[in-house]
């Protein structure tokens, strides 16, 4: 009896320690905390934006500081979704990505709308998001009511059209009808401008990355060209333009020689050889996943003198 009598009252202790702590993790992050930031949620959609909202949800994300997290889709368009988190910083201690969420959406859509006529795959496969980092730099919290059109903010983007198929001879036309065509929008406002199309043989892709402050300068598929970030392997490189390879483990440099041409690669910097003379590598070799050198396409061009065909 007098064992039982110990049991309890050891259950009791137990009990009386942990309901307290469950209690409390229950008003902490439990169905109570959520409903509170709901109600908080609910009460900042009302003061910042002139425009029906639906919480769609309230959830945790546990690796986070803050982790209470609010999905909201505008009445007007519920595929559009953002969140609201905590914020220190903000008046109402909350902030939200609906903004930045609108201006993708707005800005993907011109994109899509300006390449769909001159080529429709290039539509399907764009993809867009904000340049670094001007976007950091705007002032969020002076948002009252309607958001503006992003056209407004003048912030840049950065349009990528990834094809899920190889390359072909006329996508250099493509690419530069398509510039042209980007160019005439008086609202969208490009970082950069990039092209991939699959290398099955490397597992890469050919790639053409245009600067934002050059695109007006492209005249001609010829000028599409001229901006090829492409890299392919350095075996399969110096196979293609029948160059001997080798590698100094050293200092991690490949070695190319054909007749009395010799380009040095290195895998660091942005730098190159060609005869012993030091050359700009604006595009840069790296060590890639296979543990394979990936050497500039454009550098090895300019070093041989021969175009190495992406189709």
């Amino acid at each position: 009896m007098k064992l039982n009598a110990g049991k309890i009252v050891v259950v009791g202790i137990v009990a009386a320690i942990l309901i307290p702590i469950l209690l409390y993790a229950e008003f902490q992050y439990g169905f109570y905390q959520k409903f509170r930031f709901e109600q908080r949620a609910e009460h900042y959609l009302a003061e910042t934006y002139a425009e029906d909202m639906t919480i769609v949800n309230v959830r945790y994300l546990w690796d986070n500081i803050e982790p209470l997290v609010a999905t909201v889709q505008p009445k007007s368009d519920p595929s559009l979704q953002f969140y609201i988190y905590h914020s220190k910083e903000r008046e109402l201690g909350l902030t939200d990505d609906y903004a930045t969420t609108f201006w993708k959406t707005q800005a993907m859509n011109e994109a899509e709308a300006l390449l769909r006529p001159i080529q429709p795959d290039y539509a399907r496969h764009a993809s867009i998001d904000f340049s670094c980092c001007k976007v950091s730099e705007y002032d969020f919290a002076s948002i009252r009511g309607e958001v503006p059109h992003y056209g407004t903010t003048k912030l840049p983007f950065d349009l990528a059209v990834t094809l899920e198929r190889a390359m072909e001879a006329n996508d250099l036309d493509h690419m530069y009808h398509s510039v042209a065509a980007l160019r005439e929008s008086a609202s969208l406002v490009l970082g950069s401008l990039v092209f991939r199309f699959p290398l099955p043989e490397t597992g890469g892709f050919a790639v053409f990355e245009i600067p934002g402050d050059a695109l007006n300068a492209v005249a001609s598929a010829a000028d599409v060209e001229a901006y090829n970030a492409t890299r392919i392997p350095a075996q399969e490189m110096a196979e293609r333009i029948g160059a001997s390879l080798e590698w100094n483990e050293q200092k991690s440099e490949a070695i190319f020689s054909r007749d009395d041409t010799t380009l040095v690669v290195r895998s660091w910097g942005n730098e190159a050889v060609v005869n012993g003379k030091p050359t700009a590598d604006p595009i840069g070799a790296y060590i890639g996943d296979s543990m394979q050198l990936m050497v500039p396409v454009w550098l090895v061009e300019r070093a041989f003198k021969e175009k190495i065909a992406l189709w």
